[in-house]
């Protein structure tokens, strides 16, 4: 039996059973199955609100399912435990288009807008995402039932500094012909073959390290919608085919866009920038967009290094030169210190180095290399902590 659908409830919770009684009359075993609430809204952040059980985890849809109907069972239901309830009597609050149906093995599965819900057995606590973009199919669910997902990210690109990019690390662009005032999109048929629109789903896009107040979305001729970034509208490069490329800013009328939504710009002296890497958040970069770390024996304080001979070859000191430039980080916070006639850099005070197990940008093989090694945040704290 699949269940078409639940009330609603916004301000308290309603039950779905049919009025059988005062509460003071019915058992209180009824009591309380009828008050069970099964699914809620949180708000998470960088995903904006996302649907949870009772307890506050996370539940995802898998792009392998179809309507009232999961493909996920056995080891697959193991990593993925799905979301279910005893019987059709259940609450939500805040959550549109629920219902649920009856798997293979006799349980109830709830379903938003259709799609079968799961938790994330790796997720320890309630607002963990660890789960989000896994195997690019799993995906928090939003109040609808759509799919919750950054928009973009933020990369770098050298010579460019930090640039936007899609969920994939290839760069954003922002075309002269488009208009901004207001958003429209010029860039259809074989345009839009060689420069494909970057399009979002839900209400309000959101991309880590860019003002909320940045982005927008504006409807194509298709009925899709655009991602905007100072309502511009956003495109990739069919030529783009790796993070840290920008092969499209050669054609005239096209640019990179900066992590402002303007047009990023030519500087060759930026040394130190920020991007967002894989889950870390918004992390501290070199001008290649190769992760910057701090190491916990160093000193911050006064700022001191103590890796040297062995340690220093597996993280090597991120040196910089005279007149250096800042994107990304605030400059307040940047400084030097001298360690064999160059200049190593610190953030917040702390000593920054690459890793030599990291080969492309977007890369952080270091965080928590023996427990004292981290990716720097870009205000200068340590990333995942």
């Amino acid at each position: 039996m699949i269940r078409k659908s639940v009330a609603v409830v916004a301000m308290g919770l309603v039950s779905l059973t049919a009025c059988t009684g005062t509460p003071e009359t019915r058992p209180v075993a009824q009591q309380q199955q009828e008050s069970v609430v099964a699914l809620k809204i949180a708000e998470i952040a960088d995903l904006g609100p996302v649907v949870t059980d009772v307890k506050g985890f996370t539940l995802y849809r898998f792009d392998n399912d179809k309507p009232n109907e999961s493909t996920c069972d056995g080891e697959c239901a193991a990593a993925w435990p799905p979301a279910t309830v005893p019987d059709e009597n259940f609450t939500v609050e805040g959550v549109e288009k629920v219902g649920s149906f009856v798997r293979k093995d006799g349980s109830r599965q709830l379903t938003v807008d259709g799609m079968p819900q799961y938790r994330f057995a790796k997720d320890g606590k309630p607002g963990e995402t660890k789960g989000q973009g896994l195997q690019g199919k799993w995906f928090a669910t939003g109040k609808s039932g759509e799919r919750t997902q950054l928009a973009a990210r933020t990369g770098v690109i050298a010579g460019l500094g930090a640039v936007l990019t899609n969920n994939a690390g290839l760069t954003l662009y922002r075309f002269d012909g488009d208009t901004a005032q207001p958003p429209a999109s010029n860039c259809d048929g074989g345009c839009a073959e060689s420069w494909p629109p970057v399009y979002v789903e839900g209400d309000q896009p959101r991309v880590k390290g860019v003002d909320p107040k940045l982005l927008g979305t504006v409807t194509r001729k298709d009925g899709k919608k655009q991602l905007t970034v100072a309502n511009w509208p956003q495109y990739t490069f069919k030529n783009d085919t790796k993070p840290g490329e920008a092969k499209g800013v050669t054609v005239p009328k096209w640019f990179a866009t900066a992590t402002d939504g303007k047009k990023a710009q030519q500087n060759k002296a930026i040394a130190l920038t920020s991007a967002t890497v894989a889950d870390l958040g918004v992390v501290a970069t070199d001008k290649d967009g190769m992760t910057l770390y701090r190491f916990d024996d160093d000193s911050a304080d006064p700022p001191t290094s103590n890796c040297s001979g062995e340690c220093a070859a597996q993280w090597p000191p991120a040196y910089v030169s005279e007149g250096f430039q800042v994107q990304g980080v605030e400059a307040s916070l940047v400084g030097t210190i001298e360690r064999d006639g160059k200049k190593q850099l610190t953030i917040a005070g702390s000593p920054q180095y690459l890793f030599s197990g990291d080969k492309v940008c977007g890369d952080a093989n270091g965080q928590g290399v023996g427990g004292k090694w981290w990716a720097t945040l870009a205000d200068g704290s340590r990333a995942g902590q």
